[in-house]
């Protein structure tokens, strides 16, 4: 499926751990000739990034999904100690360069905390759009269909400018660049399942993973996907206490599946609901996704997303048997370290092939700057 909406570019700056600024650039695309459909638009569609402990990575993700706290109603995780505690200027600083039905859309912003904002700016192919500064109240919208806004009449002083004047519009034009951007931030989602099914982004409305499987008539979908997974249930619908849950049938009798699964397979099931509960994501963040997999279904389930190539996505990890051109290639891999983000391709003087050893030029510094 061909993609039309990316994200290019991100930066920020004195956000958590990142006190200087840190860029992904996901337009440093190499010519490779392998696995050559984790490539869209000339753009990374699939990333895998790696870091040790304490190195960013959920941080990364947190920064990335900032956008969907003042633009979107969507639920999402409070971020504490939101400035990076050794700050010189308390202010955190959002850049995000998007590619949106071949314009070019770069949307800046800044917050002194996660509700308040300083700043906003959007621009299209270079051409100023839209700012708003909430200090001195200087204002500038060339919104075509927006002329008419009073941005005076928001009863939330604290509400994002640019979401009122979206919220506030009868009718927006299909190729509007605040509607394409506006889809866009609304499907975006970051989940893990480390402690419990933590997401932001994409509305889940509290909803059970039993209830979505059976009353969306997934269950005979999730035992086909969890025997790819290589767990091999029989599932049926079942009582439990007084409500239809998920069952395991077994030869003498039936047992609930969320008591009979382990650690690993829960995982797997948050996963599976994600993966369906919505046929609109535009980008996907799932940190740590192979906390709870052994190798090969680790390896599975990057092959299972890398294969959705509808969406863009960035996993982490700080496992590296991972790291194989069987599995991506050089451009897609990239290491997290010391606030600084780079690709494989560009850590290394060295060209490097498809027969090349990933993993042992890892281990072996290769990669490191």
């Amino acid at each position: 499926m061909e993609v039309n909406f990316m994200l290019k570019k991100f930066s920020v700056k004195n956000f958590k751990n990142f006190k200087n600024k840190l860029v992904l650039d996901l337009s440093k695309v190499r010519d490779y000739g392998f696995n050559s459909h984790l490539i869209q638009k000339n753009l990374i569609n699939k990333l895998l990034i790696y870091g040790p402990n304490n190195s960013g990575k959920s941080n990364l993700g947190a920064a990335i999904m900032d956008i969907t706290c003042h633009l979107t109603d969507n639920s999402g995780m409070d971020n504490l100690l939101y400035i990076n505690g050794d700050y010189v200027d308390d202010k955190v600083e959002f850049s995000y360069e998007f590619f949106l039905a071949n314009k070019n859309v770069v949307y800046t912003y800044s917050k002194n905390n996660q509700r308040r904002l300083l700043y906003e700016e959007l621009k299209e192919d270079d051409k100023l759009l839209f700012k708003y500064n909430y200090v001195t109240n200087k204002y500038e919208n060339n919104i075509k269909e927006a002329q008419t806004i009073d941005i005076q009449k928001r009863s939330n002083k604290d509400m994002s400018v640019l979401k009122f004047i979206y919220n506030n519009t009868l009718y927006w034009e299909q190729d509007s660049t605040v509607k394409l951007l506006m889809d866009f931030v609304n499907n975006m989602l970051w989940f893990r399942s480390l402690k419990s099914n933590e997401f932001i982004g994409v509305m889940a409305n509290g909803e059970d993973l039993n209830d979505f499987v059976i009353n969306n008539r997934l269950l005979t979908k999730f035992e086909k996907f969890l025997k790819e997974c290589g767990q091999d249930y029989s599932l049926c619908e079942m009582d439990g206490n007084g409500r239809k849950v998920i069952g395991v049938k077994y030869q003498n009798y039936k047992a609930r599946f969320d008591l009979v699964a382990s650690t690993g397979t829960k995982s797997l099931w948050l996963f599976f609901y994600w993966m369906n509960r919505t046929k609109n994501i535009s980008f996907v963040f799932l940190d740590e996704f192979d906390a709870f997999y052994h190798y090969d279904l680790s390896s599975f389930i990057l092959k299972y997303v890398n294969d959705k190539t509808e969406f863009q996505s960035i996993l982490t990890s700080h496992n590296t048997y991972l790291i194989s051109n069987e599995i991506m290639r050089p451009d897609c891999y990239a290491i997290l370290d010391d606030g600084k983000i780079s690709s494989f391709a560009d850590s290394t003087n060295k060209t490097i092939r498809q027969a090349h050893n990933l993993e042992k030029m890892m281990l072996g510094g290769e990669f490191e700057k």
